[in-house]
C-alpha cells in the first residue's frame, strides 16, 4: 500500500529551490515532468507543474516536486510542496523516507504538513473535507482511522505551529494549537489499539508534553480575561485592578517566552512527520475488525466509563476530582467530535459542552484563587494588591457557586442524552 507525506514550503522563492533540494538529496534519479490541473465548481481550480525523482538506489520510494497555484474562493494560495510517496509496510522504504525528512528539514526552507491530495486539499479549504472520500478510506478497515481520520488533525497541528512561531503567543493562537494538541491526543487514544502498545505510549507523551508546555499560558489568559470583563462590568475609563493585571501580563510574558523558547518550526515539523510514517508503516492488527465494529466498541467502553464517574469521583467539592471528570469528558468529545461515522447529534453535544464548561468554571476558580494568593504573598510591597486579589476573587465566586449546585441535574440530563445517542448508534 502506497502513502504520502507532504511538506508544503513556505516563503519558498521560485521553483528551483525545492527541485536543487530534490537533485541533492537523490543524485541520479531518473525524472520526468508533467502538467496537472483541475476545475471544480464555483470557479475552484489548481495547476501545477509536477517534477518526478525516483530514485536508483532506494525501493519503494519517489520524491515529487509541486510547483503551481491553488484558486479557492477568490483567493490565490502557492502550491510549493515536496511530496514524498513510499510503500508504507516496506520497512526499508519507510528508513529511506525518514532520512529524507530529516535531511529536508535540516535546509533553510520552511515546512509544515499539508494534504498531499490537492482536490482533499480544496475541500478543506472550502470547509467540506469528507475523509470517506480519500483514497485510503476503507469501511471494512479500522485502519482507515489512521491514514484518513489522524493525518487530518496533523495537518492542523502543523500550520497552527507555523502561525503561533511566526505571529507571536497571541492569546486566541494559543488556545487553538493547545485545543488541537489535545484533539489530536484524544484521537490517538481511541486507535490506541490498532497501534503497538509502546511507541504508542511514547508518542502519546510526546504530544501531552507538547500541551503541557502551553498549560500555564492558558493559565494566565484564564485570570486576565477575568480582569477584562471586571473592568468592561465597572464601566469606567481607570483600570480597575491595575496592579493585578499588570503582575499577570508579566507573567503570561514569561511563560509564553518559557513555552516557545528553543522550537524550531522544522524540527516540529519533523516531530509531526515522523509521527505520521509510524502511523502509515504501522502493521494492521491479525484480527482486524471492520471500521463501526472498533468504532462501536470503541465508544461504547468508553460510554461504561463515563457512567462510572459519578461512582468513581463522588465528592463535588475535590476540585481534584472533578478536573479529572472534566478531562475525562473533553477527550470523550474531541475524539466523538473526530469521527463523522458516528454523527453525534447537535443536543448531545451542547449537553457535553455545557457540562465541560461547568467543571471548567469550578477549576479556573479553584486555580485562580491559589494564583492570586500566591501574587498576594510574593508582593507584600504593594500594598492595593490584597484589596484587588479579594474583588477578583469574589467576581467568580457566585458563578462557581451556581455552577457547583447545579452540576448534578445537568450530569443526569447528559447521561440520559449520552445513553440514548449510545442506543441509536452502537
Amino acid at each position: 500500500m502506497k502513502q504520502k507525506l507532504c511538506l508544503h514550503g513556505l516563503e519558498v522563492k521560485n521553483q528551483a529551490q525545492l527541485l536543487n533540494l530534490a537533485k541533492r538529496l537523490l543524485p541520479g534519479s531518473t525524472v520526468k515532468v508533467k502538467i496537472k490541473e483541475k476545475y471544480f465548481n464555483d470557479n475552484d481550480m489548481y495547476k501545477y507543474r509536477l517534477t518526478r525523482f525516483t530514485p536508483e538506489n532506494i525501493d519503494g520510494v519517489r520524491l515529487y516536486c509541486a510547483w503551481g497555484t491553488l484558486l479557492v474562493s477568490d483567493k490565490l494560495l502557492a502550491i510549493a510542496d515536496i511530496i514524498i510517496e513510499f510503500e508504507c509496510h516496506n520497512a526499508e522504504a519507510a528508513k529511506a523516507v525518514d532520512g529524507l525528512l530529516q535531511k529536508l528539514l535540516a535546509s533553510k526552507t520552511k515546512f509544515v504538513l499539508e494534504e498531499p491530495d490537492f482536490s482533499q486539499r480544496l475541500d478543506q479549504l472550502r470547509g467540506c473535507f469528507d475523509q470517506k472520500q480519500l483514497a485510503a478510506y476503507d469501511a471494512d478497515s479500522a485502519m482507515s482511522l489512521l491514514y484518513c481520520h489522524l493525518p487530518w488533525q496533523v495537518y492542523y497541528v502543523s500550520k497552527l505551529w507555523q502561525e503561533v512561531l511566526s505571529r507571536g503567543p497571541e492569546r486566541s493562537l494559543m488556545r487553538q494549537l493547545r485545543v488541537k494538541l489535545r484533539r489530536l491526543r484524544s484521537l490517538l487514544t481511541l486507535c490506541k489499539p490498532l497501534l503497538p502498545e509502546e511507541e504508542a505510549v511514547h508518542w502519546q507523551g510526546v504530544l501531552k508534553a507538547r500541551t503541557n508546555l502551553l498549560g500555564d499560558v492558558r493559565e494566565y489568559d484564564v485570570a486576565l480575561q477575568i480582569c477584562a470583563r471586571l473592568q468592561r462590568s465597572r464601566e469606567q475609563a481607570e483600570v480597575v485592578l491595575p496592579q493585578l493585571t499588570a503582575l499577570l501580563t508579566q507573567l503570561r510574558g514569561t511563560a509564553a517566552a518559557k513555552a516557545l523558547r528553543g522550537l524550531r518550526l522544522n524540527r516540529l515539523t519533523l516531530e509531526l512527520a515522523q509521527l505520521l510514517l509510524w502511523l502509515y508503516s504501522a502493521p494492521a492488527p491479525e484480527k482486524e475488525p471492520a471500521l463501526a465494529e472498533f468504532l462501536s466498541r470503541r465508544f461504547g467502553n468508553w460510554y461504561d466509563k463515563l457512567l462510572e464517574l459519578p461512582e468513581k469521583y463522588p465528592d463535588l467539592h475535590n476540585m481534584e476530582q472533578l478536573h479529572r471528570i472534566r478531562i475525562k469528558l473533553k477527550r470523550f468529545r474531541y475524539a466523538l467530535q473526530s469521527v463523522p461515522e458516528l454523527a453525534p447529534e447537535a443536543r448531545l453535544l451542547r449537553s457535553l459542552k455545557y457540562l465541560q464548561d461547568m467543571l471548567g468554571l469550578l477549576h479556573d476558580d479553584y486555580i485562580n484563587t491559589l494564583m492570586v494568593e500566591r501574587l498576594v504573598a510574593a508582593n507584600p510591597k504593594i500594598k492595593e494588591l490584597r484589596y484587588e486579589a479579594a474583588l477578583f476573587s469574589g467576581w467568580e465566586q457566585a458563578k462557581a457557586d451556581a455552577a457547583l449546585e447545579a452540576l448534578p441535574q445537568q450530569w443526569e440530563a447528559f447521561s440520559s442524552q449520552l445513553t440514548e445517542w449510545k442506543n441509536k448508534n452502537l
